[in-house]
């Protein structure tokens, strides 16, 4: 763990996910424009990247499961797993998304066997997280040998962070104090390499504010 987070307590955690409503995205993307346009062009990006027909697929850091639903869309036949730290939004994904298996887990210990999923998605979820090193060696483990990992956040470029700080603060608070962990683009990609993976694939979007790696593991690119 770095030094830097050690200070953040279970009970610090659960006050910063309890800022945020467990219908979140789904109320946002209906209600805001803003969001709306981030979150669909997220969605588009990732598909774009994704170059297998997955069979079974992981959502780490899924929320309530907006997200998850969505690409369970484009591949039907993909049986859907996702998990979320915040019991409220796992709750409430459970009773919105049926078909979808969702889990209340901390994704620095996933609860599945080794090579379980071919498809593991991670998208605005490091930078939330005490350790994200330890989070992509539970990706890597949980990944098939010929599986991908969509790993996505955002840029960390100027006009990210203006945009973040006019938006948590104009929300009343919601992710006020989330982002535990300062990344930008260059640091992400070191950290990816550094743990196991290899980049097959980059995409920037979003008006460059967000960036989404195509991981496969070193030896089988």
């Amino acid at each position: 763990m770095n030094d830097n987070h050690k200070h953040h307590s279970r009970l610090d955690l659960e006050e910063i996910w309890d800022q945020v409503p467990p219908d979140y995205y789904q109320n946002g993307i209906k209600r805001n424009f803003l969001q709306y346009f981030w979150h669909t062009r997220k969605l588009k990006s990732i598909i774009d990247i994704v170059d297998i027909e997955p069979n079974n697929i992981l959502d780490v850091g899924c929320a309530s499961g907006w997200f998850l639903s969505e690409i369970s869309l484009v591949y039907p036949k993909a049986k859907c797993t996702g998990v979320d730290v915040y019991k409220k939004a796992i709750d409430y994904g459970k009773k919105t998304y049926k078909k979808l298996k969702l889990v209340q887990a901390d994704a620095h210990n996933l609860p599945f066997k080794k090579n379980s999923f071919d498809l593991v998605i991670c998208t605005e979820v490091l930078e939330h997280v005490v350790d994200p090193e330890k989070v992509l060696g539970e990706i890597k483990r949980v990944l098939t040998n010929d599986g991908i990992a969509i790993v996505e956040m955002d840029s960390g470029n100027f006009l990210f962070k203006a945009v973040w700080y006019l938006w948590t603060n104009a929300r009343n608070g919601v992710w006020h104090h989330s982002h535990i962990y300062q990344f930008n683009a260059k640091k992400l990609e070191r950290m990816i390499e550094k743990n196991g993976f290899a980049i097959a694939q980059k995409k920037s979007f979003n008006f460059s504010m967000a960036v989404a790696f195509n991981l496969k593991l070193k030896n089988k690119i």
